[in-house]
């Protein structure tokens, strides 16, 4: 008896023991950890949010999960949140043992597919064309028209990233003179989509082709590439595209140096078909292909998009890349106006209009002055816009750009035994040359070597410094040899353009404003 009442003493003293050791090992939450503070989401799509209790051996590691608006975005107990509509809210992750807590941020974002261009402008031969999709998730092709097939004809293509697919446009057999259709991509599982229209006319060309109007017989070959924007299917249709730029070729080589050189070049037109006819200005906007605009109602200053033009120049075979190749835009318009932008590793950009007005400041002056002047040349201006001194700042800047090859037509000495044209003022040839102060739009500081010339007030002449520059660089890109002794040997001066700038009234409000300079690292 004695015994059994130790045994059943010892047996409550350890229960006792043990109950208390087993409270004593309850392990409480101190914090609650998330990998992400904040989450973006596209509407329509779910994810699972990541979290738990600190430390991770807790007793309780329950976690309660809800939303600061549940019409923007839901949470289930495991953390899935499903995004319902565009908008921010607050995901709130709390522990059941100690009311811990932290927040996520979420952000509903809109979903999206959008294409690289909406619309393609095929020719009767029809064609194949490269189109970027991008989206925020799966899409395939939803319908197509049966004369066009896709290199992912029924197929998808996931993520942000995008994706080049071949759009290939079948020849046009009918009567009629265009047909046209449409690709309508969609969102997977989602009320999303995007077209691609496909307008194929009856014509010999297509939206981004080339035609090569001149071949170089001699040396390397020198591109030449015009493009044409605000001209519609229709304008082409009627000659007017094809009249305007083939008129501005002729103008670029109608003024010598080009026309002793013209058979160093090859000449490129690539075609380019904008939505509107006509370019956009301070009250009227366009829908055209390179987005060409005047930027003032009372400047001649213009702009254009310059990633597209160098992509549509590229288009062309060219036998060089874009450093070595004279990009000029004719805009469908009559108003006076034009510019260039010079990079100074050479890439140029030049934009005419089709100037309506007369002499020396028409369609012909604009292509001379900007083209074949400031773009071919890389020609300083040698008018006078500011009646004072060049400033020193000006100066370094004209130091800066002579190193790099361009505006060697002025010079900021006139010192006959260092200027830049000093040999010609040497030679009995040239006696005509020598330093005439004012240029670079200053009055002084700055000297040319003769009067006038095409860069002072778009007459048909360019003077005897700026015929041997362009010589110079035509050699070097045609890779020959420069000699000064070849070069007064074809060189021609045009004495009757001369004559005729004499009796010309010039207005000094048509002055184009000069280049604009873009330096490239």
């Amino acid at each position: 008896m004695i015994f059994r009442r130790l045994l059943s003493a010892i047996f409550i003293v350890v229960f006792f023991f043990v109950s208390c050791d087993k409270e004593e090992v309850f392990i409480r939450v101190t914090d609650v950890s998330t990998n992400l503070s904040s989450v973006t989401i596209i509407e329509g799509d779910m994810q699972i949010l990541d979290a738990a209790v600190v430390p991770t051996n807790a007793s309780n590691k329950r976690l309660i999960w809800s939303s600061s608006d549940e019409s923007i975005v839901t949470v289930d107990n495991n953390g899935m949140i499903n995004a319902i509509k565009v908008g921010n809210a607050v995901i709130t992750v709390r522990s059941e043992d100690g009311n811990k807590s932290v927040i996520i941020n979420v952000a509903v974002i809109e979903s999206w597919l959008s294409l690289s261009q909406n619309v393609i402008e095929s020719s009767i031969k029809g064609g194949t064309y490269n189109i970027k999709v991008s989206a925020s998730n799966a899409w395939s092709i939803h319908s197509q028209p049966l004369w066009v097939s896709t290199s992912l004809e029924g197929g998808e293509a996931t993520g942000a990233d995008s994706v080049t697919i071949t759009v290939s446009v079948s020849q046009f057999t009918g009567t009629s003179p265009e047909r046209s259709g449409e690709i309508i991509f969609k969102l997977n599982n989602k009320d999303r989509t995007d077209t691609l229209t496909i307008n194929q006319n009856n014509l010999q060309f297509s939206d981004g082709d080339y035609v090569k109007v001149q071949s170089s017989v001699k040396g390397n070959g020198i591109d030449l590439v015009f493009l044409g924007d605000g001209y519609t299917i229709e304008d082409v249709r009627t000659g007017k595209f094809d009249d305007n730029l083939n008129e501005a070729i002729y103008h670029f080589f109608d003024i010598e140096p080009f026309r002793t050189y013209r058979d160093y070049f090859d000449v490129y037109i690539v075609y380019a078909y904008s939505e509107d006819s006509g370019i956009s200005d301070h009250e009227t906007t366009k829908n055209t292909k390179f987005s060409a605009k005047y930027e003032s109602s009372n400047s001649t200053r213009m702009d254009i998009d310059h990633d597209v033009t160098f992509e549509y120049a590229k288009k062309a075979p060219l036998s060089s890349d874009l450093t070595e190749t004279q990009i000029t835009v004719i805009t469908n318009s009559s108003r006076y106006a034009g510019t260039n932008w010079s990079y100074s590793d050479g890439m140029s950009i030049s934009v005419v209009p089709v100037s309506n007005l007369q002499y020396p400041n028409d369609f012909r002056g604009l292509v001379q002055h900007e083209a074949a002047g400031h773009g071919f040349g890389r020609l300083a201006d040698e008018y006078v816009e500011n009646y004072s001194t060049i400033p020193e700042s000006v100066k370094d800047e004209l130091r800066k750009w002579q190193g790099w090859g361009f505006f060697k037509n002025v010079d900021l000495t006139n010192d006959l035994n260092t200027i830049l044209w000093k040999h010609l003022i040497e030679d009995p040839a040239y006696s005509y040359v020598g330093a005439y102060e004012g240029g670079y739009t200053y009055a002084s500081g700055v000297w040319r070597p003769e009067t006038t010339s095409l860069m002072t007030y778009n007459v048909k002449y360019i003077n005897a410094t700026g015929r041997e520059l362009i010589v110079k660089k035509i050699k070097l890109l045609a890779g020959e040899t420069y000699s000064f002794e070849e070069f007064k040997r074809n060189d021609i001066r045009e004495a009757q353009a001369l004559t005729r700038s004499a009796q010309t009234t010039l207005d000094r409000s048509l002055r184009l404003l000069p280049p604009i300079l873009i330096e490239v690292n």
